[in-house]
């Protein structure tokens, strides 16, 4: 990659984040509009609840399996780019093609499709909590123009996120926390709630009778559990998100692995119990017609019309505001760092850090433009699904190429420093998972 001495003595980002900042990052990139959304197609494909909970354990598993691959790499190569710094190293011919073909892939589709997405259901929670179900709305122009106005809240909500993570690094990560905190708060009121139903102690709220035939009309279609897998992954996605910044943690030998399994720990803990909550409460055809705003379903069946269906989806809301922050703020450094390498445009111009703000000015800019882009080209609509899976099968693919980067590097430099090994199986079967999901 091209550089020089003007280039060189330009600001670099500083290590500021420790394990709490970690922890908040990891969550933060994966509870976001996922286990608001997610649920319902996954039980919707799988056609039982209990194949359905299954699904999510699985999914959790897996991710952890994802997650120890990543700290390995991340603590061999302590540094931020996650993938492209990984697939660089690990397949340097021909001139690092496969890091090359990853970043444009990422910064171009992956990232912003992600953010894009999680961006239409934010601005969807804040419409079901001002004017209620959309078969219910009363005005017939947002009623019609519904997935419009939905997109349009996403804008403003893309661009305040942007403005943040420009004027400085640490208020984003101050606002990530605090938000990450909510999103904690909510998932264990409704992991809470679930349980308690389940005991018998709110007789007030009525059951859904799904407990009485959990695996009730399971499918046996393999594509469909692969489409279900395929959505529980992405509601999981983030896992990752830690190994994009490696650079900006204070002790990253010390620090990756703690911060990606604490967080992972949290966050397959708070899943599965809130999908206990949602068959707890919602009945299955109550669930399948509420796709997308399956927890406002939720909490207006349990909490009743103020609390149930217009605070807990504003908080909603805010979480999926959590989700695209860390979004916005990783893809940023996978931008700028793409360029230092030359694997981008203009490298000057992505590379660049800001010498007062300390953060990747036209990086950002760059993001902006894009989900601004995946927000409003798709046709009204399925937009979410074809959101998702633009993201999703790329996404797949490359997780594969990279655990096999990993597996090549323990055969062609086994004396390179790992001050952590994950077990190969547990290697070699993401890998084959990960394939899976790219195929089907």
């Amino acid at each position: 990659p091209a550089s020089d001495g003007a280039a060189d003595a330009e600001p670099t980002l500083a290590p500021t984040m420790g394990i709490p900042s970690g922890i908040s990052i990891v969550v933060g990139m994966i509870v976001g509009s996922g286990i608001f959304s997610a649920p319902s197609f996954v039980w919707q494909l799988v056609g039982s609840p209990g194949m359905a909970l299954v699904m999510w354990l699985v999914g959790g598993v897996l991710s952890y399996m994802g997650a120890l691959c990543y700290v390995e790499l991340g603590t061999m190569l302590p540094k931020s780019g996650g993938e492209q710094a990984y697939l660089a190293y690990a397949y340097r011919k021909p001139r690092e093609l496969l890091a090359f073909i990853f970043s444009w892939c990422t910064i171009i589709c992956i990232m912003p499709n992600s953010t894009a997405a999680n961006g239409i259901v934010f601005g969807s929670y804040v419409l079901y909590a001002a004017y209620g179900d959309r078969s219910t709305i009363a005005n017939p122009s947002v009623k019609q123009h519904f997935d419009w106005y939905a997109r349009g809240i996403g804008l403003l909500i893309n661009t305040l996120i942007t403005l943040v993570c420009i004027l400085s690094t640490k208020w984003s990560l101050r606002m990530q926390n605090t938000i990450t905190g909510v999103k904690v708060v909510i998932l264990l009121l409704f992991a809470v709630t679930g349980i308690v139903i389940l005991a018998g102690g709110a007789p007030s709220v009525p059951r859904s009778g799904n407990w009485s035939s959990m695996f009730a009309g399971t499918t046996t279609d393999v594509s469909n559990y692969a489409n279900a897998m395929f959505n529980v992954f992405w509601a999981y996605g983030g896992w990752n998100a830690l190994n994009f910044c490696v650079g900006e943690l204070r002790n990253p030998q010390r620090d990756l692995p703690i911060a990606s399994f604490g967080g992972m720990t949290i966050v397959t803990l708070l899943y599965f119990f809130a999908n206990v909550a949602y068959i707890a409460v919602v009945p299955e055809d109550m669930a399948f017609e509420s796709r997308e705003i399956l927890a406002g379903a939720f909490s207006n069946r349990v909490f009743g019309l103020h609390f149930g269906r217009v605070t807990l989806p504003v908080l909603i809301a805010l979480s999926t505001y959590g989700s695209m922050a860390a979004n916005i703020f990783t893809t940023s450094r996978i931008i700028q760092v793409a360029a230092k390498e030359g694997y981008f445009p203009a490298t000057r111009l992505f590379s660049r850090v800001h010498p007062t703000c300390n953060t990747p000015v036209n990086a950002l800019l760059l993001n902006w433009l894009m989900v601004v882009l995946y927000m409003f080209a798709p046709p009204p609509g399925e937009v979410f699904d074809f959101l998702i899976a633009m993201s999703g099968y790329p996404q797949s693919l490359f997780f594969a190429f990279t655990i096999a980067g990993l597996l090549l590097l323990r055969r062609t430099e086994p004396d390179l420093e790992r001050p952590f090994r994950v077990w190969w199986p547990v290697a070699a079967f993401f890998l084959v998972f990960s394939a899976f999901l790219a195929v089907f």
